[in-house]
């Protein structure tokens, strides 16, 4: 059985390569999915379809992964986000929290630095409260 480790590796390699099959196969259905901005994504087709958003509007992006920790199902990590917009590149750096259950992606936290505009732009926003 794969690691939290070895599982969120995976996924950054999947990302990395805009491998969409592969992403989508280590996410669980039902989720919770929250990403700067404040916005939950609760199922997988819901995390897919904001990463193909983010894909319109960036070039290019990759995860750098400089640091991790590992935790019974779950990592924490500090990353940095290399991306492309309109013929600029910047970085964000951020961290990272996975947890995994049954080799699936089941909670997922983003914590950045500010990001580019054009993709705090496409961002999910946060629920209204009732």
């Amino acid at each position: 059985m794969p690691t939290p480790k070895e599982l969120t590796i995976r996924f950054m390699d999947a990302f990395n390569e805009r491998d969409r099959v592969a992403m989508r196969a280590l996410l669980a259905p039902v989720l919770d999915y929250v990403r700067p901005g404040g916005g939950t994504l609760r199922t997988a087709d819901a995390v897919m379809d904001q990463y193909e958003r983010d894909w319109a509007v960036a070039a290019s992006s990759r995860v750098e992964v400089r640091h991790l920790i590992e935790s019974e199902d779950g990592i924490m990590a500090e990353i940095s986000i290399h991306i492309a917009i309109n013929g600029r590149s910047a970085a964000v750096d951020g961290a990272l929290a996975h947890r995994w259950r049954d080799e699936k992606l089941v909670r997922y936290r983003l914590y950045s630095d500010p990001l580019p505009a054009a993709v705090s732009a496409v961002q999910p926003r946060p629920e209204p409260e009732v």
